[in-house]
């Protein structure tokens, strides 16, 4: 049995890229309210804060806790939850936080794997591999290039060797 673990690149990446757009959600909203204030003068002039003040900092404060709780706090415990295990049998999945999920799917029932690669997958860690089956579908998500690749062959090796006793068989009775 082998054992695979999300990448933590992507992971940061995720970081990285949700800071940069509450960035810009921040900086739009600022600017907003910039243009409204010079749109209407007369509204913004009072001294106690205005509705559309209220709501556009409010607005900013929501997806601020939002960025907080989600990827600096729940993100990381998902990640570190997320365990894949490739049997000689089993594909096992297993993840969550508050409820474990896991997943089986008999290597002998797949019938092709897709191999999602994002650009410059190998240093962001945006690797999926989705295995289709009889009836079902299941997915290892936020792999490294090399893991990916690893379960592909691995996966790949398997469906040849069950392939090859069924051709012998038939090419026997005929």
């Amino acid at each position: 049995m082998k054992k695979y673990y999300a990448d933590r690149n992507s992971l940061n990446l995720l970081r990285i890229i949700t800071f940069v757009l509450l960035v810009v959600i921040a900086i739009g909203l600022r600017y907003l309210l910039y243009r409204l204030e010079l749109m209407f003068p007369d509204y913004f002039a009072v001294q106690k804060k205005t509705v559309t003040e209220i709501v556009i900092w409010s607005v900013m404060i929501v997806a601020a806790v939002i960025y907080i709780l989600y990827i600096l706090i729940f993100l990381p415990l998902w990640y570190s939850s997320i365990k894949y295990y490739v049997t000689d049998t089993d594909l096992i999945s297993v993840s969550g936080v508050l409820f474990k999920s896991t997943h089986y799917m008999k290597l002998s029932a797949i019938q092709y794997i897709t191999l999602i690669s994002a650009p410059l997958a190998r240093l962001s860690g945006f690797n999926f591999l989705v295995f289709n089956a009889h009836g079902g579908r299941m997915a290892f998500t936020f792999l490294s290039q090399s893991d990916a690749e690893e379960i592909a062959r691995l996966i790949e090796k398997n469906m040849k060797k069950s392939e090859k006793p069924e051709q012998g068989q038939e090419g026997e009775q005929t």
